[in-house]
């Protein structure tokens, strides 16, 4: 390793570490926003607003009662 840096300029070592430090953000960004998605969609999937209070409950039937004012939300 030390001598591959001793080959490099100036220029080239902080060339090659602007293109490593965007590779590796890449490779963390795209599978926590992968991750997210995923979970925003699996929350969506089991999860329902009042259309009338706004309270938030899980989803058990499709036409699902609200527990707080009553109201069916379908």
């Amino acid at each position: 390793m030390l001598h591959l840096l001793a080959v490099l300029t100036m220029h080239e070592f902080f060339e090659a570490l602007v293109y490593v430090s965007l590779f590796s953000l890449v490779c963390i960004i795209i599978p926590v926003q992968l991750a997210a998605k995923v979970r925003r969609l699996h929350r969506k999937q089991t999860r329902i607003i009042c259309r009338i209070c706004g309270y938030r409950f899980l989803r058990q039937d499709p036409a699902a009662t609200c527990p707080h004012c009553q109201a069916k939300n379908k």
